[in-house]
């Protein structure tokens, strides 16, 4: 998958075929925190077990910056990603008091 502002489609390039996603909003330069929110904007896409994927990604969130995770979050997440991110945030601020 390629985002872009402009396209949208599939093309062949090198040989190789990718799907071109025209997406409004997307940061200048890839972060993983964008990449975790995408990862969950995305779930049902992924061939991978999603109850699987949401428990290696709740264990992932354990180790990163949360307000860089909050914040691209509420910049590109969807409904639902936030309200997992939420939970998960949550449940962490439980855990340390």
């Amino acid at each position: 998958m390629v985002y872009n502002h402009k396209r949208h489609g599939e093309f062949t390039l090198g040989g190789k075929r990718f799907t071109f996603l025209a997406k409004p909003r997307f940061p200048k330069k890839v972060t993983e925190e964008f990449l975790l929110v995408d990862l969950l904007n995305n779930l049902e896409k992924l061939a991978e077990d999603p109850e699987t994927v949401l428990k290696n990604v709740a264990s992932k969130v354990r180790t990163m910056d949360s307000k860089k995770l909050g914040r691209s979050a509420s910049d590109y997440g969807t409904v639902k990603a936030k309200a997992f991110l939420a939970q998960l945030f949550k449940q962490m601020e439980a855990q340390h008091g």
